[in-house]
């Protein structure tokens, strides 16, 4: 399958834009919340199928940089939900060392 490297730099074009807004995204619900909260996982989601879409691209076309865009955005959505385990983890000690030394 031949592809033309307009449709190449168009995809390139769209996955760069996609990490962009991925980015002011995340930093700014971040930044007012400290946490993402349900109502905006969705919106992390679905420009995290983003991400996988671009890895398969890049794989079926053997491009390097579809390749590695895709798995930067992989990353930060896993970046992501680790921060959210995190974040949880330690709203529960919280809890449990108020419950077990109530001040």
């Amino acid at each position: 399958m031949i592809i033309s490297p307009f449709t190449i730099n168009f995809i390139l074009i769209m996955m760069k834009i996609t990490l962009i807004l991925y980015g002011v995204l995340i930093f700014y619900i971040l930044g007012s919340f400290g946490k993402i909260p349900k109502y905006a996982m969705n919106l992390v989601w679905s420009f995290s199928l983003g991400g996988c879409l671009f890895l398969a691209i890049g794989l079926f076309l053997n491009h390097y940089q579809l390749i590695k865009g895709g798995l930067f955005i992989i990353g930060i959505l896993a970046t992501l939900l680790f921060h959210t385990v995190l974040t949880k983890h330690e709203l529960f000690k919280e809890r449990d060392d108020e419950k077990i030394n109530p001040k």
